[in-house]
């Protein structure tokens, strides 16, 4: 059972705070959609609205266009996977898994063979009779998702599923819960703070700050054309800049021109002009493995960060040592327009 889900613009108070403000998403069927932002930004709150957890002031959640606003939540059909996982001590992860169908009262049998099917598709088929002590933690948070996949869920809501887990095994989830979502093509909605996880996970990404939905695209038009300064910075790292324009000689700032530090690269005096260039004294080289972050103090541009691949010689590139870098691709460049939504040229940037 695969359905659209609608959050059709909707506000929650908590107190004399003003949680969420008129949020609006919508999720096609089947589709992935992560909430993304910094603590408070009212991500978890829409995250229960969704499940029936949460009241809301105004607004209404829709399934398919029927409106579920005022349904409980085992009216709803939603899987929930929560970061702790919540499975019960007492039981083997089969019957952790078959517990929803139990407390629908499903025969034995097809709880059985549900419980069954569940574990292969998670991959762990020879744990049915084990207890979740024995789990290490990427395996708990499998037979949390299998448990929240087993009732057939019209919507699965993953709340943080990940935090508990170290970097490496985060990273082999990402991945897992991405095929298995794309094998049962359940709607889902996630939250989570951590970007990366965002990006790897999600077809398209919700950003949120101060309980509005600023943006929802995909990871890459989140990216490379983030609709304002917030989505820029939160989103990864990036130089922001004064756009000057149309002609770029106006001392009339019309915008803010975003740079990836990847889209920068070394070069010398005879860079032809009109490139986004940028000069100044080295402030500071750093090896990160994959790269190799060099920050510079360029004018009133302030400081430039510009990530280096990892075999570029940096002897030359101590502390104070001047340094130029451009980005030789202005199709790289967005410029988020302060006059209108988008703009047709892309203006130079006095640096």
């Amino acid at each position: 059972m695969t359905v659209g889900l609608t959050v059709d613009d909707v506000r929650v108070t908590l107190g004399d705070n003003e949680v969420l403000k008129g949020v609006t998403l919508h999720a096609e069927p089947g589709e992935f959609v992560t909430l993304l932002g910094a603590s408070g930004s009212g991500k978890s709150t829409l995250l229960n609205v969704v499940a029936g957890l949460q009241d809301v002031d105004r607004g209404a959640v829709l399934f398919d266009g029927v409106d579920v606003t005022r349904r409980a939540p085992r009216h709803r059909k939603v899987g929930v996977v929560f970061q702790s996982y919540a499975l019960f001590p007492h039981l083997t992860v089969a019957e952790n898994i078959a517990f929803p169908l139990h407390a629908a009262r499903r025969p034995r049998a097809e709880r059985a063979a549900t419980a069954q099917r569940m574990l292969d598709l998670v991959q762990l088929a020879g744990f049915a009779d084990r207890k979740p002590e024995s789990l290490s933690g990427g395996q708990r948070q499998r037979v949390a998702l299998a448990r929240a996949l087993a009732a057939d869920p019209a919507v699965l809501l993953l709340d943080e599923p990940l935090a508990a887990l170290d970097k490496q095994l985060r990273e082999q989830m990402q991945v897992e819960i991405t095929r298995i979502q794309r094998h049962v093509g359940t709607t889902t909605v996630a939250v989570t703070h951590d970007q990366v996880e965002a990006l790897t996970m999600s077809d398209r990404v919700a950003i949120m700050h101060d309980g509005r939905l600023v943006q929802c695209a995909t990871p890459e038009e989140l990216y490379r054309r983030p609709a304002d300064e917030y989505v820029a910075r939160f989103l990864g790292e990036a130089n922001l800049v004064e756009a000057h324009g149309p002609d770029g000689r106006s001392p009339v700032v019309t915008g803010t021109a975003v740079v990836r530090p990847e889209d920068l690269q070394l070069v010398d005096a005879d860079t032809p002009a009109g490139r986004w260039v940028f000069e100044g004294p080295v402030q500071l080289v750093s090896f990160q493995g994959s790269r190799y972050r060099l920050e510079l103090l360029a004018g009133h541009a302030g400081t430039i960060l510009c990530s280096l691949p990892p075999h570029t010689d940096v002897g030359a590139l101590s502390p104070g040592v001047h340094a130029r870098v451009a980005c030789l691709d202005p199709g790289l460049v967005h410029v988020i327009d302060h006059r209108r939504p988008a703009l047709d040229h892309v203006p130079e940037v006095v640096a």
